[in-house]
């Protein structure tokens, strides 16, 4: 997708706030413990937050959390105060905060220029927690699945995010979970990814079509199922 195309396309999240929050699952918390057990009273700029599925738990955790993505409607469902900004432009002050996080957004960044803005608004020796969520294709059932739903934001685990010098990679999990999900869910799923979004209707109606066909034929479902997920995880400190 063209910078400009991508960027635009990710304001359009917002129109299917209530269903992303249903479907998309939440963070391990393995993963946030990599910051650490205790976040209460930590300044957190969560980037790139959405609807909130991160910010949530972040506030439950006592932080300090302030809202930051470029659609607007999905911020209105943000319980975390919000400021309309992207990766690249935050608005926030030099130094404002201990922690950015960002899940599930990090493909939607310019990396360079993301990591000057993140080491700019972090404090001396703050850090970055980057999260990302998805299908566990190692499981061949789900990799075929992925595959139907066009889910195209799929990172190797060897996979290494790279925002420049000012930071260094500290620690680095791979997080095995799994959520309850019917075929019903499966294809809500796949109606708040981006491919979805961008297609015609024929398409959308193509991909629907399949994904039950899948589970009535080649990966029969009865009621409810177990779908595997791996999240990804990354801290990086910023350097002095």
């Amino acid at each position: 997708m063209r910078p400009r195309a991508k960027s635009a396309h990710g304001t359009r999240f917002g129109e299917l706030g209530e269903l992303y929050d249903e479907v998309r699952p939440g963070y391990p918390g393995a993963a946030l413990q990599l910051v650490g057990a205790d976040w209460s009273g930590l300044r957190v700029c969560d980037l790139g937050a959405g609807t909130g599925i991160l910010s949530r738990s972040l506030l439950v955790r006592g932080a300090e959390v302030i809202a930051v993505d470029p659609d607007s409607a999905a911020l209105r469902r943000n319980p975390a105060p919000g400021r309309v900004g992207t990766a690249e432009a935050t608005g926030l002050a030099d130094g404002s905060v201990d922690v950015v996080t960002v899940a599930q957004a990090w493909h939607w960044f310019d990396e360079a220029r993301a990591g000057a803005e993140i080491a700019r608004v972090l404090s001396a020796d703050g850090r970055l927690l980057i999260l990302i969520n998805q299908l566990d294709v190692r499981v061949d059932w789900v990799l075929r699945l992925s595959r139907i739903m066009h889910a195209g934001d799929v990172y190797r685990p060897e996979f290494r995010p790279r925002p420049g010098r000012a930071f260094e990679l500290v620690a680095q999990e791979l997080i095995e979970f799994d959520t309850p999900i019917s075929v019903d869910g499966v294809v809500d799923l796949a109606r708040t990814r981006s491919y979805w979004l961008r297609s015609e209707q024929r398409t959308r109606e193509r991909v629907e079509s399949n994904l039950r066909e899948y589970f009535a034929t080649e990966h029969p479902v009865a009621g409810e199922m177990r779908l595997p997920y791996m999240c990804l995880a990354y801290l990086l400190r910023r350097r002095p």
